[in-house]
């Protein structure tokens, strides 16, 4: 049977011996940054947009990458073709490296994992997911780090419960999900939370598709606000565009996909469908 390929440093490796020291400060402290991108027919979905956000990410933290834009740009693209997944899903990891004493940082690390992709349930597209609020936010809002503790912990406390994704809710605002940001309708306006969020791929390319037909409003969004909106939806790489019918106990729509996150949902299939983004 053959082995998925990896890419760890300077190789190639097999998956079963990809492996890195216990003293990785990224291991013993989270100081470490990600991307995740997923392929569609095959090619890799705004990959330059991902490594972007990569190197920005780990800026913000005060972290090296030990190859240039290019580099890891090759690199995906050889383990894309060395694995032959009929779709795959890729994330790229840098690690602050060995670390003496679990405080300084050693010689940074790059990771670039290769799997089958991920594909979610249709249902959740057909029938919208139920979103439980918490009062919490991410520590570093701005840069996509390793540190999931909070989102482990609420979304293992309340996906048994129903609900399928987590939004956080800071001094009254709401800001973003566990892995996903949020968007919502009311009327012509599309409205989504400006500051505090991770600037998302998936909503750049909603924002500037559904431009055309919504009044983009970026700016702070409180909590109470969501009994006046008529829908609302998320975005993620892993989840593309998918219909919320709920937060907390609050339905949207009557807990019926409105029209005009199906329109939002279309625009963005139609844009995969499109390949035009292959250019990119």
């Amino acid at each position: 049977m053959k082995q998925t390929i990896y890419f760890i440093n300077n190789d190639f490796v097999e998956k079963d011996k990809a492996v890195i020291p216990v003293n990785d400060i990224g291991l013993l402290r989270a100081y470490a940054v990600f991307d995740y991108l997923k392929t569609y027919f095959g090619k890799p979905f705004h990959l330059i947009d991902h490594i972007e956000r990569l190197f920005k990410s780990a800026e913000f933290i005060g972290l090296k990458i030990p190859k240039n834009k290019l580099e890891i740009k090759d690199i995906v693209i050889e383990l894309i073709r060395i694995n032959k997944f009929p779709e795959s899903s890729v994330r790229i990891i840098v690690t602050g490296g060995d670390s003496p004493d679990g405080k300084k940082k050693g010689e940074p690390r790059l990771i670039i994992t290769c799997e089958p992709r991920n594909e979610l349930d249709i249902k959740f597209y057909e029938k919208g997911i139920k979103i439980k609020s918490v009062h919490d936010y991410r520590e570093t809002p701005l840069a996509k780090t390793i540190n999931y503790t909070l989102a482990i912990k609420y979304l293992n406390d309340f996906i048994p419960k129903g609900f399928f994704e987590v939004l956080y809710i800071h001094n009254s605002k709401i800001t973003e999900c566990t892995s996903s940001n949020i968007f919502f309708i009311k009327g012509k306006k599309l409205i989504t939370p400006k500051d505090e969020v991770l600037p998302g791929i998936t909503r750049k390319i909603v924002l500037n598709l559904a431009s055309k037909y919504f009044d983009v409003d970026e700016r702070d969004i409180y909590y109470h606000e969501i009994y006046d909106f008529d829908e609302s939806f998320i975005t993620s790489t892993d989840k593309e565009v998918m219909p919320v019918i709920s937060i907390d106990e609050h339905l949207f729509n009557k807990g019926i996909i409105g029209d005009k996150t199906k329109l939002v949902i279309k625009l963005f299939r139609d844009y995969i469908e499109s390949k035009v983004w292959m250019d990119f």
